[in-house]
């Protein structure tokens, strides 16, 4: 069945995800799309909205998303806070519905909401470089070393951070070779896409979303104190009801995990399953 209209007029409320190749119009065609439904977009923005509410730098959480991870990060747990803070924003952004979100693994991130769209764009290498020489001057050789080294830079991050091959098709409801396609098209075909009813937000479907929202921002609001151990917690919300689990080194750690996840807006009550690993005592026998 297709309702793509409210009974206002409007379009009904969805939310769209694009991970792009390097050169393959994701960006613009998601900039397009959001255009011509009246919807937020958002790109860089989830960065700079990340970097404001958690007070990390923008280049550290830009780095965190787009290039392959050092040996040193592999072992950081900084990368795993990044992570948390831009999850956090992304389903913050995703609650709202009708929004347009590319990259940053977008379309990972919300792969647990049945009513995402979640795009790929790509495009033959050949024709990315091309379209990179003439958008930012470069040369022919030095468009093509762009691409393979954004290629690989991103594959590598987000099998990192997801242990997923982001150039799995299956990831996706709608893979676009841009080759010959313009943006307007590339807009045009996501629109139809969410014409179809199991791509367009329903009230159980909006719970889900602002559950699963509750729960990233409060797994970032642990990540980002500095008195708890909040890697090895597990938060799920249901409901507005948060439920933390897992263990922490000391009783004050628990209780304050308690108190600011507790202080988020929108999180109706706390359930405090969290167990304090005590140090074990060795008895020397005599």
């Amino acid at each position: 069945m297709f309702r793509a209209f409210t009974r206002d007029g409007r379009w009904a409320m969805s939310i769209v995800a694009i991970s792009e190749t390097a050169g393959s119009l994701g960006i613009e065609i998601g900039r397009k799309l959001a255009e011509s439904l009246g919807w937020e977009f958002a790109d860089r923005e989830i960065i700079a909205k990340a970097s404001a509410q958690f007070g990390e730098d923008v280049m550290d959480l830009r780095h965190s998303v787009e290039e392959k991870p050092t040996l040193w990060e592999r072992f950081s747990d900084s990368q795993h806070r990044y992570k948390a803070y831009i999850e956090a924003i992304m389903l913050e952004m995703a609650a709202r519905d009708n929004v347009v979100l590319a990259g940053r693994s977008s379309t990972i991130v919300l792969r647990q909401i049945s009513h995402v769209v979640r795009v790929r764009t790509t495009a033959p290498e050949g024709t990315r470089a091309q379209r990179l020489e003439y958008q930012q001057g470069l040369t022919h050789e030095a468009s093509f070393d762009y691409v393979r080294h954004s290629d690989r830079e991103r594959a590598a991050r987000v099998k990192f951070l997801y242990q997923i091959d982001v150039d799995d098709p299956l990831l996706y409801d709608l893979v676009l070779n841009t080759e010959h396609l313009t943006v307007e098209t590339g807009a045009a075909l996501i629109r139809e896409t969410l014409r179809d009813e199991r791509f367009q937000s329903i009230e159980t479907g909006r719970k889900e979303v602002v559950d699963l929202s509750l729960a990233a921002l409060a797994r970032a609001a642990l990540m980002a104190h500095p008195q708890v151990g909040a890697r090895s917690l597990l938060v799920t919300c249901k409901d507005g009801h948060v439920s933390l689990r897992g263990g922490v080194r000391a009783d004050e750690e628990r209780t304050l995990a308690a108190d600011v996840v507790g202080r988020i807006p929108g999180v109706v009550g706390v359930l405090n399953e969290i167990v304090v690993m005590h140090p074990a005592r060795t008895t020397i026998g005599l």
